[in-house]
């Protein structure tokens, strides 16, 4: 600090306290909001406490009974009765809800000088960048400005949910979360929930980002592609928008019709408010991070991750525990920004060792914390990778076998090979 005080107020913290003594409704109106660490002062936050454990009571806040209390607790060498008493004397503030908030930002600032300075100290002793970055983010993000708690009575929250029902039925079955780019999908959702983990999951081949990729996009999202190039996710796009045959971006073998299909197709995606990230092993913290600042530059409102078994956890005793640090820490990002979260993932070998090859929640790879962190587990299954005389060969089942505030089900796609993606099923 190079001896310079920390931010504080000491004048208006005797006010508050003056207030408080001398009017009995003055803590009452600030009790919620102002804390005992609140105040620079050590005594003053004794003087304080003692006065909300007395209006906990229901017993008098004077200067006889904060004298008391503060004997009973120990603490009256914070200044003894003399000091009590001269606080009488102390302007009271007029305005004591203001007071609090200005003590309340003075804290708020001293507490962020505290997070720097041991962040600082993290950097100097060659602390994990990942980590020391993301504990001062979420040290930052957490500072409760408002000093208010984040409980509400039931009375205000049937209120808030009778608004939201009611916000509901007029629209008239229109979604509450994000469009999916499947309309029975987005039945069975109601799009994709903000603050939600949702997992897909699928054995390899059976198009996890195809499907990805054919998601409606008018919602800004970021793409984190741990395995394909920007590249390969833009050909992917060109050849579902402009139905042109995938093989021939890798093969160049367009021909004149091809290239006007893929000139409209550009202008249908040019102005696609999606980012895609393709840095490979990110870990979950530097996801995290990226996330944070793709929302402030960007406006991301929802992000992809493809895929879990190729990002980056906590080392840990085993890679159960890596991945539950994984799937732990993006559902922590879905709840902290409000977004959702979608986490492609792989399946384990036993699918292949059964006759039945649907995918159920024990297939899930590497971890059992993938199901119990998801919020959504859907598994997309082709019968005709298995099977080559089936007669749902085009059809593509994407089961949704856990939803926590939904319906479970089978909604059925249709898988279009040539262009390698997924459209609406007639039903």
């Amino acid at each position: 600090m190079d001896g310079r005080i920390p931010p504080q107020a000491i004048e208006i913290e005797q006010s508050v306290l003056s207030a408080c003594l001398l009017y009995p409704d003055s803590i009452v109106a600030i009790e919620d909001y102002l804390r005992v660490d609140d105040f620079y002062r050590n005594g003053h936050g004794l003087i304080y406490g003692a006065m909300l454990d007395l209006s906990k009571h229901k017993k008098p806040v004077d200067i006889a009974m904060v004298v008391s209390q503060l004997r009973d607790g120990g603490n009256l060498e914070v200044g003894g009765a003399t000091y009590c008493a001269s606080l009488m004397e102390t302007p009271a503030s007029l305005n004591i809800e203001k007071s609090a908030k200005i003590l309340r930002e003075k804290a708020v600032l001293r507490k962020t000088i505290e997070i720097c300075h041991n962040t600082t100290k993290a950097c100097f002793e060659n602390g994990d960048p990942l980590k020391v970055i993301d504990k001062a983010q979420s040290e930052i993000n957490n500072l409760d400005i408002d000093g208010g708690e984040n409980v509400e009575k039931v009375r205000a929250l049937l209120e808030q949910a009778m608004e939201r029902h009611e916000a509901a039925y007029n629209r008239e079955g229109k979604l509450t979360g994000y469009p999916t780019g499947f309309s029975y999908l987005d039945y069975m959702l109601c799009g994709f929930q903000k603050t939600d983990l949702i997992v897909i999951a699928a054995r390899p081949s059976m198009g996890k980002t195809s499907l990805a990729m054919s998601f409606d996009f008018r919602v800004p999202t970021a793409f984190f592609s741990l395995e394909m190039s920007k590249q390969q996710l833009i050909d992917k796009l060109l050849a579902k928008k402009g139905r042109v045959n995938g093989q021939k971006f890798r093969s160049g073998q367009f021909n004149s019709d091809d290239w006007d299909r893929i000139t409209d197709a550009s202008g249908q995606i040019y102005d696609l408010p999606l980012y895609i990230d393709d840095s490979s092993a990110l870990h979950y913290l530097e996801i995290r991070r990226r996330t944070r600042k793709y929302a402030k530059k960007y406006g991301v409102r929802q992000i992809i991750v493809d895929h879990l078994q190729l990002a980056r956890g906590d080392s840990g005793a085993n890679r159960d525990r890596e991945i539950g640090s994984i799937t732990a820490g993006l559902k922590a990002l879905a709840k902290d920004l409000k977004i959702p979260v979608i986490l492609l993932s792989q399946l384990n070998r036993k699918v292949e060792e059964r006759g039945d090859k649907h995918p159920v929640l024990s297939d899930l790879r590497d971890s059992g914390n993938i199901e119990q962190d998801a919020d959504v587990v859907m598994f997309l299954y082709r019968d005709e990778v298995y099977n080559k005389k089936t007669k749902d060969a085009g059809i593509a089942e994407i089961n949704i076998a856990k939803q926590r505030n939904g319906p479970t089900g089978v909604v059925k796609a249709a898988w279009l090979k040539e262009y390698a993606t997924f459209e609406n099923l007639a039903r």
